[in-house]
């Protein structure tokens, strides 16, 4: 326990906030997939996880050019990752018959794929495989929608 506290500590706010925008993004997925869902419901849960999702975003554009200590590959794995799952919340809840948010939606998985494969060949980061297996499940989800 007191491992998992002293690697807590050696992460940064905006890394903890990254990881909450991730865990919170697979639920509303979820509901939206397998919950009878009402289209009201569908806007509230998304205007949620955008206001959280534009603040991280806003946060890591801020924190990149103040303090460019951050690797290229880990900012645009971050970005990626944060800017397909909106747009694959957008895509699913609000415009579900959009064709272009279809498309924009699988470049992203495409680019967060890539930058998550430069991550962990490049800088041997192994976080970069949860982008990878991440964009994978989104590309395939997309294709069984």
């Amino acid at each position: 326990m007191k491992k998992i506290f002293e690697s807590i500590k050696n992460l940064s706010c905006l890394e903890l906030y990254f990881r909450l925008i991730c865990l919170v993004f697979w639920p509303i997925y979820w509901y939206d997939w397998i919950v009878i869902t009402i289209q009201n419901y569908n806007r509230i849960l998304f205007n949620m996880y955008f206001i959280m999702d534009t603040v991280f975003i806003v946060f890591l554009v801020i924190k990149r050019f103040v303090n460019a200590k951050a690797t290229k590959w880990y900012f645009g794995f971050m970005l990626t990752t944060s800017l397909a799952y909106l747009v694959s919340l957008y895509s699913n809840m609000i415009v579900p018959r959009d064709v272009t948010f279809l498309y924009i939606k699988i470049v992203l998985c495409f680019l967060m794929i890539f930058s998550s494969w430069k991550l962990i060949k490049v800088e041997e980061n192994d976080i970069g495989v949860v982008g990878v297996l991440s964009g994978l499940l989104l590309l395939v989800l997309t294709y069984f929608y």
